[in-house]
């Protein structure tokens, strides 16, 4: 979350919102953003049904065992993990009209795409967009 944030005037230059969404309780979400420094909306799906629909699985395994061990290390309490540490997320980009432009399921707890990644599907799209508003 931290390199969105670093990211966020682009992300507002390419006419981008950034919404995150989690399944867990509101004072954990408000902490976590708290703590993230994510200026972003956060939507709370406690029933998870965003994350079935997007074919967001859970799992665990060495992977996960690691990112998690890793946040050990660096200082963090398994306390912080919200109520799931099996449900794997996703980064998604879904255009003004509603279309899905990038699905990325996440394969284990530390898998994300970088943000150059999304951030080259957003200029794309900008890209996309301007050149249909010069078209007569």
């Amino acid at each position: 979350m931290a390199q969105l944030c670093q990211h966020e005037d682009e992300f507002k230059r390419l006419n981008t919102e950034v919404v995150v969404i989690s399944f867990g309780t509101p004072t954990l979400a408000r902490t976590w953003l708290e703590e993230a420094c994510a200026p972003f909306t956060m939507l709370l799906d406690q029933e998870r049904a965003v994350y079935r629909a997007y074919g967001l699985r859970r799992s665990w395994n060495v992977k996960t065992a690691w990112a998690y061990g890793w946040l050990l290390l660096r200082g963090r309490k398994l306390g912080d993990i919200q109520e799931d540490p099996n449900q794997l997320g996703g980064d998604f980009i879904v255009d003004a009209k509603g279309i899905v432009r990038l699905t990325y399921p996440s394969r284990d707890a530390a898998d994300r795409p970088s943000v150059s990644d999304l951030l080259g599907v957003l200029r794309q799209l900008d890209k996309e967009r301007h050149r249909a508003e010069k078209e007569p």
